[in-house]
């Protein structure tokens, strides 16, 4: 999944939520859910952290399986033994829910922890067209992300050393970080200018992002399967 071209392997899983969007079937969400997962293992996401991404994943499919449970056509409540059987629309619907919610995030899990972002900028401009200012502007903002942890750590580590306690989102913190933010975003538009970067002007690229024969079928695969499995079920 990480050689794929990031554009393609996008445009492919759009059009996979699409077609859960349109579908409303339990199995379809799960088998769309748990490929997600083994393509994520096979491409060697950590175990761990994607479990710790799911956590707040699961809390929320629970609740949507407890919303679609009692918001059913059978409107049952409390959830109990007795009409908790397999035949029973208001578990279907609460599982269609709940399963929706992990097919959706399986999905943007898939896409986030398996693409490179400069790639990912990359074959969008070249693939997509996306205009050259976005493009450089998105990777300047990237490049300038890490020095906001940075400046964000030592203003926590001021406060402490006066003794000040502050919250972690406390205005006192971020009003700080947001007006360094300005004067960075200043400077490197200064920087590019001055090195005469132009938005229009034609450019070339070292090694271009390109579109391979296994990055088309990845696409048919992915829009082809879902599809089969909505037009069976």
């Amino acid at each position: 999944m990480r050689s794929v071209n990031p554009a393609m392997k996008f445009l492919s899983l759009l059009a996979v939520t699409l077609i859960l969007a349109y579908e409303y079937d339990l199995l379809l969400n799960l088998t769309v859910f748990a490929a997600s997962v083994l393509l994520m293992l096979i491409s060697k996401v950590r175990l761990r952290t994607l479990l710790l991404l799911m956590l707040p994943i699961i809390l929320a499919a629970a609740g949507m399986f407890f919303t679609g449970y009692r918001f059913s056509a059978e409107g049952n409540m409390p959830v109990n033994a007795e009409i908790m059987n397999i035949g029973s629309s208001a578990l279907l619907n609460g599982l269609t829910q709940a399963s929706r919610v992990l097919a959706y995030a399986g999905i943007g899990f898939l896409f986030a922890l398996t693409t490179d972002r400069i790639m990912l900028i990359s074959s969008f401009r070249r693939q997509l067209h996306l205009p050259q200012v976005f493009a450089y502007g998105l990777l300047a903002a990237w490049g300038v992300f890490p020095h906001m942890v940075q400046e964000y750590k030592r203003t926590r580590a001021a406060f402490r050393a006066r003794g000040l306690r502050v919250f972690p989102v406390s205005p006192a913190l971020l009003k700080p970080l947001l007006v360094k933010s300005v004067r960075w975003s200043e400077e490197l538009a200064v920087a590019m200018e001055s090195k005469g970067f132009s938005g229009q002007a034609q450019r070339t690229e070292l090694d271009p992002v390109r579109v391979r024969a296994g990055d088309i079928a990845f696409l048919l695969l992915s829009v082809g399967i879902p599809a089969a499995l909505a037009f069976l079920i």
